[in-house]
């Protein structure tokens, strides 16, 4: 029976139902395999492994694939998963020869094996530099490497965020989990650097301050941290009772008048360069400087400047992540963070940043065991020797995360005070 298409009639479902269908067969479609990077970078195409994401969760459980999702939450998904990891990650290190052997052996690796952009800028290394950058709206760092008692000063105040592997003893560690910011990175060696083509001899301390009979300017690192120590050695305290000494007002008032017998002689640096552009350039006869880097400069530069390991101090530095850093940045930072600890990496970098140092100490220390690690996991992979003197000084960072913020008032006013 015939039944026209009418307004003013309804055509019944059976007619539909006695209907012939005809199905278009269709050639199966090629397989579409997915690249993993696209998995860890955004690519142009963010919804290319958009089947991928909905079926990790069940196969990472050892579970059948769960039922696809709607376009809509699938094109969510991937748009996460797109913006989890950006394509390149702001990082602030220290400058000088050690920047330039982290950007040969960590930073250019890393890049090659992830498409990951590392934007390094160098800095001072200061906790007022970091204060004056959050205060400004934002760190603009997200990855920050820095001295280990500043970094947990800037952990307490809620600069950086803390991380498992954190360092810092419980009041540093803000959080539930009683983790600290600061991840081990380096163990730097500060020792007295000077030009051999103008002192014969070897230095001390004592002769550091002797401008009476050596003529000349002195460097010293516009920090309380290790310039304290310093003078107070320059003094005649051995370094087993530095921080005996420090604890004590009269301990620190010593310190403050040594320096003062100092300093119309002293030109600041704060950062490894300047240490080096001040010897170099001829405007100190000596200085305080990172080992690491007068090595570098001695080898590069074909000069001659001696160091001396006795009384040198042993400071760490640490990897923070800023509370600044987004979500898909702290991803990125921590993966940064994995890789350089593994052990050809930690290597390669300790090959590069100091295989020109080579005095003959009576002890070694390694950047692999550094304060603070306390198992196998909390430490950087193995790395070439530190030398290292039996009476170098290890820096106190939990007395200096105590009196760092009021120590650094009083000696910038000593400073400035004419």
């Amino acid at each position: 029976m015939h039944y026209p298409l009418s307004p003013s009639r309804l055509v019944p479902s059976s007619w539909f139902l006695a209907q012939p269908v005809h199905r278009k067969r269709e050639s199966p479609r090629p397989e579409r395999r997915c690249d993993p990077r696209e998995m860890i970078r955004p690519s142009r195409s963010p919804f290319r492994c958009a089947p991928v994401l909905w079926l990790l969760p069940a196969l990472a459980c050892g579970g059948a694939a769960a039922e696809p999702p709607t376009p809509t939450a699938s094109r969510a998904a991937v748009s996460r998963q797109a913006s989890a990891h950006p394509d390149a990650l702001q990082v602030a290190s220290l400058g000088g020869g050690l920047q330039e052997a982290q950007q040969a052996t960590l930073f250019k690796p890393f890049n090659d094996q992830t498409d990951i952009a590392l934007h390094v800028q160098g800095w001072d290394g200061s906790l007022s530099t970091l204060q004056k950058r959050a205060a400004s709206g934002a760190v603009g760092w997200d990855l920050v490497l820095m001295e280990e008692a500043p970094l947990r000063v800037a952990c307490r105040q809620g600069l950086f965020i803390p991380d498992p592997r954190g360092t810092g003893d419980r009041a540093d560690r803000p959080d539930s989990t009683g983790a600290g910011c600061g991840v081990s990175a380096w163990r730097e060696s500060i020792v007295l650097a000077w030009d051999k083509g103008r002192v014969d001899s070897t230095p001390t301390w004592a002769d550091f301050w002797d401008v009476a009979r050596r003529p000349g300017k002195r460097g010293l690192k516009r920090d309380p941290r290790g310039t304290l120590e310093i003078a107070l050695m320059a003094d005649g305290v051995a370094p087993s009772d530095i921080y005996r000494t420090l604890q004590t007002p009269d301990g620190i008032n010593r310190a403050f008048r040594k320096l003062d017998q100092l300093k119309p002689y002293i030109v600041w640096w704060q950062t490894p360069a300047e240490a080096v552009q001040i010897i170099e350039s001829g405007a100190v006869l000596m200085t305080s400087a990172p080992s690491g880097e007068i090595a570098t400069a001695d080898r590069l530069g074909n000069r001659h400047f001696g160091t001396q390991w006795q009384q040198s101090l042993g400071d760490v530095l640490d990897w923070g992540i800023t509370r600044s850093a987004g979500p898909a940045a702290r991803d990125v930072a921590r993966h940064l963070l994995d890789f350089t600890r593994q052990p050809d990496r930690a290597q390669a970098f300790a090959a590069a940043y100091l295989a020109q140092a080579n005095p003959s100490p009576s002890t070694t220390a390694t950047a692999a065991d550094p304060p603070g690690a306390t198992a196998s996991t909390d430490k950087p992979a193995p790395a070439a020797p530190v030398p290292r003197h039996a009476d170098t000084l290890m820096l106190d960072e939990d007395f200096w995360a105590a009196q760092l913020e009021p120590l650094g008032r009083r000696f910038e006013a000593w400073i400035s005070a004419k």
